[in-house]
């Protein structure tokens, strides 16, 4: 599956100071999340010379409001809503429901999938045509013969932007915090750059990802940080939280191990989109090199973006102009 290419046009609008129009009715207030499917109908339902991108998950309320994609996408085109839609958990038949609906909805360009929805088997079964097949979703665009197609943007996202900003992983030792929905992909993308060790952390059990995965490189899986507190890692070790993409704040783990190394050479980096955070705030006072996964954010969401506005024939925002969107909503 090849990631869609940017659009290289620019539209004049929205303007740089936004205000709620009839075009952007959510550019100030945040849109409504949709409980379930026919929430969702309900919803779009009032908007229908409107597209629509759905943005499946399961969060709480403080989840849904730390959400800033929620804003920005909501900021960034006239006659869109970026709608998001909260089914639990586990919950195969609403979340077959709501793929049966929006499949043949042409007004849907695309569907963006977050946790804890990423890769599930019913979207799998429905799309590649495996529910056991291993690639990964968590986006849906619809392409030129009207289909909605499956492709992981997060993976290659964060990989492309810590190529591009921080460095290389070949000859690195790696270790890798949440091997779910967003984890996995990278694990499989960071293992493919040959990186001298990866380290698999998860609770759940990723003995047979790692065993695949070492056929590329030396890959070790832990169920916890506690497993590799006494390893000797070296200066230079980059550590990567994905376990807490949607707001887990349970970093005790990660706290000790970046304690542990304080004015180090290693690069730590927490993949949830906001500028600030406190554990990346805490790691550079260490002495670490740390980012926030703010600038993976901006590209995986760009690269919907101009899937979008290819199905809609509609003229792009340069990404310059899409990040820094992002950035004011984060």
């Amino acid at each position: 599956m090849e990631q869609p290419q940017p659009n290289p046009h620019e539209i004049s609008k929205p303007s740089p100071e936004l205000r709620q129009t009839s075009e952007l009715p959510f550019a100030v207030e945040k849109i409504p999340v949709s409980e379930g499917v026919d929430a969702f109908k309900a919803f779009v339902d009032r908007y229908p010379d409107y597209a629509i991108c759905p943005y499946v998950a399961y969060k709480d309320a403080e989840g849904w409001d730390k959400s800033t994609s929620r804003t920005y996408m909501n900021q960034v085109l006239p006659n869109f809503l970026y709608v998001p839609v909260n089914i639990e958990k586990n919950n195969t038949d609403e979340l077959r429901r709501f793929f049966e609906l929006v499949e043949d909805m042409e007004r849907v360009p695309a569907v963006n999938i977050t946790q804890p929805h990423k890769s599930a088997p019913v979207i799998r079964e429905m799309f590649i045509g495996d529910a056991n097949a291993t690639e990964n979703v968590d986006t849906l665009i619809r392409g030129s013969e009207g289909k909605l197609v499956p492709y992981d943007l997060n993976a290659p996202a964060f990989v492309s932007w810590y190529n591009d900003e921080v460095g290389s992983f070949e000859a690195k030792t790696v270790v890798l915090v949440g091997v779910g929905g967003v984890g996995e992909p990278m694990a499989k993308r960071i293992a493919a750059q040959h990186p001298s060790q990866l380290l698999l952390i998860d609770p759940a059990d990723k003995a047979d990802l790692a065993a695949t995965l070492g056929e590329q490189s030396t890959v070790e899986y832990h169920h916890s940080l506690g497993e590799i507190a006494d390893a000797e890692l070296p200066e230079d070790v980059i550590v990567i939280n994905a376990a807490g993409k949607e707001g887990a704040t349970d970093e005790s783990g990660i706290n000790q191990l970046l304690e542990s190394r304080a004015s180090a050479s290693g690069v730590f980096v927490d993949i949830r989109p906001h500028l600030k955070i406190e554990v990346v705030e805490k790691a550079k006072g260490l002495g670490w090199q740390a980012h926030t996964g703010n600038g993976m954010n901006a590209r995986n969401d760009y690269a919907l973006l101009t899937g979008i506005t290819d199905n809609l024939g509609v003229q792009s925002p340069s990404f310059e102009q899409f990040e820094d969107l992002v950035a004011k909503a984060s």
